[in-house]
């Protein structure tokens, strides 16, 4: 890889990080990064198994377990028995957490669209094209981190 290529990567990072963080503080609740990680990838595989999810956030069971009583004691999730294996609960979002989950993506699409209308036309034509990029750059970071 060239010092080129090592610097747009490098810029890439920071760019994305900090289009992340400013995501985050649109979109206030009353809950953690954290818990909002796992609410949106209980979503994604509900119902899942806490192992499965545990895998799937990187994290111990142990520390799932908390965010997930976490999200439980605010009404955000509901857990059930496995109906194949009884000893294994399964995690799926409860209505309020539907409710918050549509209300963060919500917020986070308008400050999308607010500083897209800020731009100067040629950069929003220019972020447009690249979308399809950066779509195939995040399908390539999340097979690889599989």
């Amino acid at each position: 890889m060239t010092s080129e290529e090592q610097s747009a990567a490098a810029t890439l990072r920071v760019t994305i990080s900090r289009i992340y963080r400013s995501l985050r503080l649109s979109a206030t609740s009353n809950i953690t990064p954290s818990q909002i990680s796992v609410l949106f990838r209980i979503e994604q595989f509900a119902p899942v198994r806490m192992g499965v999810l545990a895998h799937l956030e990187r994290i111990t069971p142990a520390t799932l377990s908390k965010v997930v009583d976490s999200l439980e004691a605010v009404d955000l999730v509901e857990r059930e028995p496995d109906p194949l294996d009884g000893r294994v609960t399964l995690v799926s979002v409860s209505p309020a957490g539907h409710h918050l989950i549509e209300t963060l993506r919500t917020a986070s699409t308008l400050a999308l669209e607010e500083a897209l209308a800020k731009l100067e036309p040629h950069d929003r034509d220019v972020l447009m094209q690249s979308l399809p990029a950066l779509e195939k750059l995040a399908e390539i970071l999340l097979s690889s981190s599989e």
